[in-house]
Order: structure tokens, then sequence, then C-alpha cells
């Protein structure tokens, strides 16, 4: 089983493996789907990974948005870069970046991200088939579903601790829609967690969903198969991020 823990900056990466972490997840500058947390640039990056290394750690990189043609070449020096320093694995979301990382840099491990939104046991195994060591199932997944996925025989990464996204993951267009920032592009503004009224006079943040905690639950996932504990909070300072490693 694997403890992995975010980080949006080197304070956070530095709390996370202190704090028991076996692996952390974070973004580089682009092509991230946290476009608004630090984030390392090339040699924050090559110090990440070299930090983790050095304590048997591993780094997790997310390239998880979706990618334009006009941007082929900005993500080709990414990769050239995250092959370079020598990452563990990568997260994508979009096929076409798949495609490029399988014909040019297949010695990068894939990851399915989230926002691929897989959420059943067929999904894994389409994601097994093409290639990906791991997949991180949609939020909405239950246990049993895990269980199945887990069955298939590919690595399952299960959310178990942090926000929730009010749509089904990956899928949801609301801050694209109303504010021009795409959560696929990384930029949500997180409408949801705003203040709402209804026609009735009803109030409140209604949209907004309470934070997942499955602390509690680590011997019935551990049970199902899930081979990695995904600690959700790349926005998040690093004090969070050592106090939730540390519970975990």
């Amino acid at each position: 089983m694997e403890l992995l823990s975010p980080a949006g900056k080197r304070q956070a990466l530095i709390a996370a493996i202190a704090c028991g972490a076996d692996a952390v997840y974070l973004g580089y500058t682009a092509f991230g789907a946290r476009s608004y947390a630090g984030n390392f640039d090339a040699d924050g990056l090559h110090e990440a990974v070299e930090y983790a290394h050095e304590r048997g750690k591993k780094i997790y990189v997310t390239v998880n948005t979706l990618v334009k043609q006009c941007e082929t070449d900005d993500l080709c020096d990414v990769l050239d870069l995250l092959s370079g320093v020598h990452v563990d694995a990568v997260l994508v979301q979009d096929m076409g970046a798949v495609r490029i990382i399988q014909e040019r840099y297949p010695q990068l491990v894939l990851h399915a991200s989230t926002q691929m939104t897989i959420n059943n046991a067929q999904g894994a195994q389409l994601m097994k088939n093409m290639g990906f060591a791991r997949v991180v199932p949609a939020r909405e997944c239950s246990l049993e579903e895990l269980r199945k996925m887990a069955d298939i025989g590919i690595e399952v990464e299960a959310f178990a601790h942090g926000a929730l996204c009010v749509a089904v993951s990956g899928q949801c267009l609301f801050s694209s829609m109303i504010g021009g920032r795409s959560g696929n592009r990384g930029r949500c503004a997180q409408p949801c967690r705003l203040p709402y009224s209804l026609g009735d006079g009803t109030s409140g943040y209604l949209l907004s969903t309470k934070d997942l905690m499955l602390i509690d639950r680590i011997p019935e996932l551990r049970d199902a198969g899930v081979y990695s504990f995904k600690l959700e909070g790349r926005m998040k300072r690093p004090e969070y991020v050592g106090v939730i490693t540390q519970a975990y």
C-alpha cells in the first residue's frame, strides 16, 4: 500500500515526506489541473525529484489538462523535461497526450487521471489494455467497484481525503460556462463553493459538498485491493499537508 500526498510547492513536498508519504504528486508550471497552485518550474522539479529519490520516495507529475493542437510542441518540451529528470509517473487526461507519450516517451509510466472519469471496471480494463499502470477512479465510485477494478490487475489509486467536486469527476463545465475558466484546463474558479439562493427563499452553500475523510475506512479500502491512498490538497498550506499525511 502507498500513501500519496499532494504538494503545491517545495515546502509542502518536504512536509509530506517528513510526515510519512511514500509518494508525492505535484504539477509543473504547465498542463497541470491546478494552475493556481504554486507548482514547480524546471529547476524546482529537478530538485523535487532528487530530494524524493534520495529518500526512497516517488514523484508523480500531473499532465492532466486537455491539450490544444497548437500546444503540442509545448507539451513535448514538458515531457522532455519530465523524462530527463526521471519522474516516476505522469498523470494524464488527454488521449492525444497519451498517444504522444507512448510513441515518443515510452519510458514514462502512465497513470490515468481522475479527470478521465473512470468509474467502472470496464473503464479500468480499457486503461490497462492501453498500457496504463494505474487508474485514479472518479471519486463517486463505490467500494465494490474499486474492488472490481483492483481484480483486473491494475493499480487503483483512490481518493481518501480532501475536497470533493459536486459534479461527476472530470466532467464539470460550470466554471467554464459562467466565467470562461475551465477546470479541464486547470483553471476552475470553484463556483460550486459560492452561496446561492432558490426561488422559495432557501439560501446557503447549496452546491458545496463536505470534504471526504476515509481515515476510519482504511482497512476496507485495503481489503478491496486499493493500492494507493490519495490525499487531496495541492492548493493547501504545507502545514495541512503535513498533518493529514501524518494522520493517515
